[in-house]
């Protein structure tokens, strides 16, 4: 990597572009104080693009008066970012920023390099930190052509003025040596292409038909309008005259519209390779005399050589300024504001003595005060900005989930559909839950591991009511104990209360679950309103972090309360199994109406059976009570337990049906209300500890150092905005 020989003692490098009026002095001295308080925002540069080998290094060389590669063969092949910048005592420095694709080992090895001088030899060192610096992007020979490193230079001085400018590596066609380098550059040159802080400098040479640079279409697909664009010509001095003739007529003839941007073309002589040892003040003379020469004297002189192109730059910088700048006042603020998030997040409140007490006792109250109301409920203001079916709506939840209870036990709870009492349509099956159609609410609180599979298999129907008595039949034949024949002990009735409701407790299991989770849902969700900051000039009224603060307070305070009050009601729910696996109990008027019903109608059914037979029997055919008993079909042993069967199946159907009714009430009062609802806001504590209270706002060693780099952002973001509105 060969640099500029013409570096020698005494050298003072970085030509400037002087501001023109005191605006642009402020202006640019915004600029700089904004790069030195945050270099991750993109501010107003300049960038040279074009093909390989078109002098870019050299128009960068030019303007700025930094020494750039140079030689046969020699091409860019990363980005170098060079930054301009006031010091009292001139230097130079030149530092790697590795790409995001390198290795960490190397990444860290790059990103130490670091070359500095502030001598009074500074200059003679530049180009030697550079060779440097080369050689150690491209030690790995392994490694691609081209990367994504950045070398970093930066030359200070009392004269300068703060301008960063980027030479991109160039445009190629085609890669012959297949590793798609030209695709790697192209995106590279349009990442900082689009970015609207950039100034576009498209280098093309004398020599050539413009047809033939790509630069073009990008700048034009980037910078559609041109006013971000400035079209350079180089090499003028070894044109032939056909191509300079065609090369006049394209920009500033009959052909210029194809290649207009919105600022004029300017044509600039770059030293040969066998001038690099000439002065600036010999660079400058020998390009002056061959613009001031035909054809190019015809040009505009505002467009030839490098003194007034960095009279264009300059204005093209400001104007640049004067439009992006403001535009970065929306972008901090906006930083500011997600920074503030962050903050907040990490539990951003801080108080002073005694504050911190009282904030958390006025947080408490209110959400004392909205469990009680919200449990019976009572609807106040603090549910404003919530939607209708927020788990804030307590008791609606609770209805809802003890109406999806009832349903599912009326339709789910029997074991299977008995025939004993077949009926027609009900009338009143519109009368279930409204939120029959959501049973699926909080489906995960639905299902409990100790659920029975029964809830979802189609239940067992016998085809007719003759077999399903005859299972009863022969469950009684199988379960005798020392009765006399004929004789079956009605304990057999709550065996068969038993067995059909056998899935009750899975289902109320699943209830108590779902309850358990409403509550838990409902703190989650009230309590960072309960605890939200009510003034924010007055930090003892709440936390400017409610959600984080509350998540903890809940976490620590009210979980273990509700699975207390959980567990008290699973062990209440066991007490109404027991009560069910007990001797059966029924004072309900109902059951005895049912047994006289039943009675009644097996009466009139036998006796009925009896007079069919008879009144198609021989005249004169004796009737007796065998023969009745025979025509009425209890006559036989068989006849007679099926008759039995037939009691007790339909006295526990009635049975099963007021015990059901009985059941849901007393899951829905002794478990869900005593447990869960009734005194929800008695598990809440009435204060707290100071260390509990310290405990809410606490960050951990990692959220304190990120607080302090969030507070330390947001100061240079604000100095950042006081510099924006000075200009």
């Amino acid at each position: 990597m060969a640099h500029n020989p013409h570096r020698h003692p005494g050298v003072k490098l970085g030509a400037m572009l002087p501001p023109g009026t005191a605006k642009e002095t402020e202006t640019l001295a915004a600029i700089n104080r904004l790069r030195e308080l945050d270099r991750r925002y993109v501010l107003p540069q300049i960038i040279v693009c074009g093909s390989q080998s078109v002098g870019k290094s050299s128009v960068l060389e030019s303007i700025i008066q930094v020494p750039f590669p140079r030689g046969d063969g020699t091409c860019t092949r990363y980005v170098t970012k060079v930054t301009m910048q006031y010091r009292e005592t001139p230097g130079v420095e030149v530092r790697i920023q590795p790409g995001e694709d390198r290795d960490p080992v190397v990444a860290s090895f790059l990103g130490g390099f670091k070359k500095w001088d502030n001598s009074a030899h500074y200059a003679t060192k530049l180009g030697e930190f550079m060779d440097q610096a080369h050689r150690a992007i491209f030690r790995d020979t392994d490694f691609k052509s081209f990367t994504n490193d950045i070398m970093l230079v930066t030359v200070s001085g009392p004269e300068h003025r703060p301008l960063e400018v980027l030479d991109l590596p160039g445009l190629i066609a085609f890669d012959q040596n297949g590793q798609g380098d030209e695709h790697f550059i192209k995106a590279m040159v349009t990442r900082y292409m689009e970015a609207k802080q950039s100034i576009i400098l498209v280098v093309i040479n004398a020599n050539q038909d413009l047809n033939t640079h790509p630069v073009l279409a990008l700048s034009r697909e980037f910078d559609p309008d041109g006013e971000r664009t400035l079209g350079i010509i180089t090499r003028p001095d070894v044109a032939e005259k056909s191509q300079k003739e065609n090369l006049i007529a394209d920009i500033w003839g009959p052909n210029q519209h194809k290649f207009k941007f919105g600022h004029r073309w300017h044509i600039l002589r770059n030293r040969s390779a066998e001038e690099a040892g000439t002065t600036q003040e010999m660079r400058d003379q020998v390009e002056k005399a061959l613009l001031d020469s035909p054809p190019w004297n015809k040009v505009d002189a505002r467009c030839l050589g490098v003194a007034q192109l960095r009279e264009r730059l300059r204005e093209l910088l400001f104007n640049l300024a004067k439009r992006e700048l403001p535009g970065l006042r929306d972008t901090f603020h906006g930083k500011i504001k997600l920074l503030q998030d962050e903050f907040d997040g990490l539990g951003g409140d801080e108080f002073k003595p005694g504050e911190l007490q009282i904030a958390v006792a006025l947080s408490l109250s209110r959400l004392h005060d909205a469990a009680r109301d919200h449990a019976r409920g009572i609807w106040e203001s603090d549910i404003r900005h919530s939607e209708y079916g927020s788990n804030v709506n307590l008791r609606s939840r609770v209805v809802e989930r003890s109406e999806v209870f009832r349903d599912r036990l009326v339709e789910d709870g029997h074991a299977w559909n008995t025939r004993i009492r077949l009926a027609p349509t009900d009338p009143d099956s519109d009368l279930g839950s409204i939120y029959r159609e959501k049973k699926d609410i909080g489906a995960s609180a639905l299902q409990s591991p100790q659920a029975s599979p029964r809830e979802t298999e189609p239940k067992k129907t016998h085809p007719t009511l003759e077999a399903e008595i005859d299972e009863v039949v022969n469950m009684l034949e199988q379960t005798r104990d020392d009765n006399l024949p004929t004789f079956f002990s009605p304990q057999r009735i709550k065996h068969l209360f038993w067995r059909m409701s056998n899935g009750w407790n899975a289902i109320a299991l699943a209830h108590v679950q779902s309850l358990y989770n409403c509550c838990e849902q409902y703190f989650h969700q009230m309590t960072p309103i309960a605890f939200q900051r009510e003034r924010n000039d007055c930090p003892s009224s709440g936390f400017r972090n409610p959600s984080r603060v509350a998540n903890r307070f809940v976490v620590t305070h009210v979980i273990s309360k509700l699975q207390e009050c959980h567990r008290q009601a699973l062990e209440e729910l066991l007490r109404l199994e027991q009560d069910r696996l007990a001797a059966p109990m029924n004072l309900d008027l109902r059951f005895l109406k049912d047994r006289r019903a039943h009675r009644q109608g097996r009466d009139f059914r036998h006796t009925m059976r009896a007079s069919h037979h008879l009144s198609g029997s021989t005249p004169g055919t004796r009737l007796d009570q065998t023969s009745l008993a025979e025509k009425s079909g209890l006559h036989s042993q068989r006849d007679l337990t099926k008759d039995t069967a037939e009691t007790y199946l339909d006295a526990m159907w009635s049975h099963y049906l007021i015990e059901r009714d009985i059941y849901i009430i007393n899951v829905v009062r002794q478990v869900g209300e005593r447990h869960f609802l009734r005194h929800i806001a008695k598990i809440l504590p009435k204060d707290l500890e100071e260390s509990e209270r310290e405990m809410l706002v606490r960050n951990n060693t990692a959220e304190e150092a990120r607080k302090m780099e969030i507070k330390k952002e947001m100061a240079v973001l604000e100095e950042s905005l006081a510099v924006l509105a000075g200009i």
